[in-house]
C-alpha cells in the first residue's frame, strides 16, 4: 500500500520500517490505460490480531496534516533562500564567461578574471555546502515532527488496543501490499490495498482517537545545524 508521508524533500526516512516487508507491484504501461484489480476475498478475520499503518494514521491525523503544512512553509523558507542565492552565483558565472575573452588580452587583465574566477569558485563551495546542509535540517525537522507524533499517537493506539482487544499489532509495514499506477484519461489514478482483512484494520480508529482529543504539535522551526560555538549546545 502506498504510504502517505509528511517527508518532502530528497530522501523518505521511514520511521518504523518493519524487516520483511514485502512489496507486490505493477507498473501500468505508459500508453494504455490498465485495468486494476479488485482485492481478494479474504478469509475470517483472525480473532485478537489488528493491523495497524502507523505512517498513515499520522499523516492523515489533524495533527500530521497540520505539521505536513508547516514543512510545506518551511521548505518554502529554504527555496525562496537558496533560489535567490543561486541564480546570483549563476548570474556571476555567465558574467565571468562572457569576459574571459576580453580580460585575458593582457597579462594583467588575465590575472585579474583568474582572482575573480576563484572567488566565484570559493561561492560556489560553499553554496553547495548551504544547500546540502538546508536538506540536511529538513530532513532533521521532518524526523524530529513525526517522532513528536508518534509519541502523541501512542496513547490513542493503546486505546484502541484495549478497546479492540487486540492480543498483537502487527504494522502494516510488514504485510505484503499491492500498489498499482495506472493512466486513467490522462490522469494518473493509484489501486492500492493490504493482504489482511480489513476488519482487523485499526489505523482510522487510532486516527479517530487521536482527532477526538483536539490536541495539536507544538510549533517548531527548522532544525538549524549551524556550528556552535565551544561549549554551546546546537541552535534549534
Amino acid at each position: 500500500m502506498k504510504k502517505a508521508s509528511l517527508f518532502l524533500i530528497t530522501s523518505a526516512v521511514v520511521l518504523m520500517a518493519g524487516a520483511g516487508q514485502v512489496m507486490a507491484q505493477a507498473a501500468a504501461p505508459a500508453a494504455a490505460a490498465a485495468t486494476p484489480p479488485a482485492p481478494p476475498t479474504f478469509g475470517a478475520a483472525v480473532p485478537g490480531q489488528c493491523v495497524l499503518d502507523e505512517q498513515t494514521a499520522m499523516s492523515n491525523s489533524s495533527m500530521g496534516k497540520a505539521a505536513s503544512d508547516r514543512l510545506v512553509q518551511l521548505k518554502g523558507v529554504v527555496d525562496s533562500e537558496l533560489g535567490a542565492e543561486g541564480k546570483a552565483i549563476e548570474d556571476e558565472y555567465k558574467a565571468l564567461t562572457a569576459s574571459q575573452k576580453t580580460s585575458s588580452a593582457t597579462a594583467a587583465g588575465k590575472t585579474a578574471w583568474e582572482a575573480k574566477a576563484q572567488d566565484w569558485e570559493g561561492k560556489r563551495q560553499k553554496f553547495q555546502a548551504k544547500v546540502q546542509q538546508r536538506n540536511q535540517e529538513m530532513q532533521y525537522t521532518q524526523q524530529e515532527v513525526m517522532q513528536a507524533i508518534f509519541q502523541k499517537m501512542i496513547p490513542q493506539i493503546n486505546a484502541v488496543v484495549t478497546a479492540k482487544g487486540c492480543a498483537t499489532v502487527l504494522s502494516a509495514d510488514s504485510l505484503l501490499h499491492y500498489d498499482m499506477t495506472a493512466n486513467t484519461n490522462g490522469q494518473p489514478t493509484q489501486t492500492s490495498f493490504l493482504y489482511a482483512n480489513p476488519a482487523m484494520n485499526i489505523t482510522t480508529d487510532v486516527v479517530n482517537k487521536m482527532n477526538a482529543t483536539g490536541e495539536t504539535l507544538p510549533s517548531f522551526d527548522r532544525v538549524k545545524l549551524d556550528q556552535p560555538a565551544a561549549g554551546a549546545a546546537p541552535t534549534k
